[in-house]
């Protein structure tokens, strides 16, 4: 028969295991944890303002937010891809140089060294591999990766794991979405900014024109004379690529300034007559006074391809 001490002993609870957070130099397995939904999130957000201030380009006649919901599937799937690339060739290895220079004071000032390097690797692998500036390439490395970064120093700062970033990011994410839908309501309510297709002289056309790298040619005589090269044609049987090249005249239509709105109204258009190429399209009014352009839309009308010319 036991003592009172031993069943004592027996009774005696065990100590729980106290849960203890990663000390601020280790378990850097994790430290890029929500890195990839932060990327994601920075795209989607993009997407979002630069559909809701479509009203302030110009979408050519075609919209943008018809072309963009018809590719949601793909999107959506290159999203994710991205996200994951990124969080394996930034984030990732940002934060692990951030654990190389752990002498250093603050974690801020650790991870923005390595961001830093990272950037700096990139850009060089871009500028070598193609013609980019490398002011711009550096921006927009960085641009990308300050979210990334930022929400990995965050996770690994806090211990949190990737469910607790993935409700913080998509809190962040839908305040942002909602701020973007009711500027983008806002901006179609009062026309601010809203773009308005160029309104030029008859001579302002007078000229060279040029498009798709040199592909396409036009020039316009002040006579209305017309010389075109690869102009595209209305032929519903014809290819996307079919085109047709000689000479002919060319006249100035000029839309009239009432009823015409300010986004998606008629155009001034130029049309052409090319003895032997049958009908050809009308080329309309793009760009900005200063820098005018002239465009046609071919192809499919679920996946246009728009064609523009501008001064050499």
């Amino acid at each position: 028969m036991g003592t009172a001490e031993t069943y004592g002993r027996e009774l005696d609870p065990q100590p729980s295991p106290q849960l203890t957070a990663p000390p601020p130099g280790g378990r850097w397995s994790y430290v890029a944890t929500g890195a990839e939904l932060a990327f994601m999130a920075q795209l989607v957000v993009a997407g979002a303002v630069f559909l809701a201030t479509a009203g302030m380009r110009d979408d050519h006649g075609i919209g943008f937010a018809g072309g963009a919901l018809a590719r949601v599937p793909r999107v959506l799937l290159l999203l994710v891809l991205a996200g994951y690339l990124h969080w394996l060739l930034f984030t990732l290895p940002a934060m692990a140089l951030t654990r190389l220079l752990a002498g250093l004071p603050w974690a801020a000032l650790r991870a923005a060294l390595g961001a830093a390097a990272l950037t700096s690797a990139h850009t060089a692998w871009a500028v070598s591999v193609w013609d980019v500036p490398v002011g711009r390439t550096v921006v927009w490395i960085a641009g990308t990766g300050l979210l990334p970064v930022t929400a990995a120093v965050y996770a690994h700062h806090r211990s949190l794991g990737w469910g607790a970033m993935a409700a913080r990011i998509g809190a962040v994410t839908g305040a942002a979405l909602l701020l973007t839908v009711v500027g983008g309501f806002l901006q179609q309510w009062t026309g601010w900014h809203a773009y308005e297709p160029p309104r030029l002289d008859r001579s302002r056309y007078v000229g060279q024109w040029i498009g798709g790298g040199g592909a396409y040619r036009l020039r316009l005589g002040e006579d209305g004379e017309a010389e075109g090269d690869s102009m595209p044609l209305v032929d519903e049987n014809a290819g996307l690529w079919d085109s047709c090249s000689g000479t002919g005249t060319w006249t100035f239509v000029p839309q009239p300034e009432a009823g015409r709105p300010a986004h998606g109204g008629p155009r001034d258009r130029i049309t052409l007559t090319i003895p032997g190429c049958g009908t050809l399209r009308d080329w309309q009014a793009a760009g900005t006074a200063d820098r005018p352009q002239l465009f046609v839309v071919k192809g499919d009308p679920g996946s246009p391809s728009v064609i523009t010319l501008h001064r050499p």
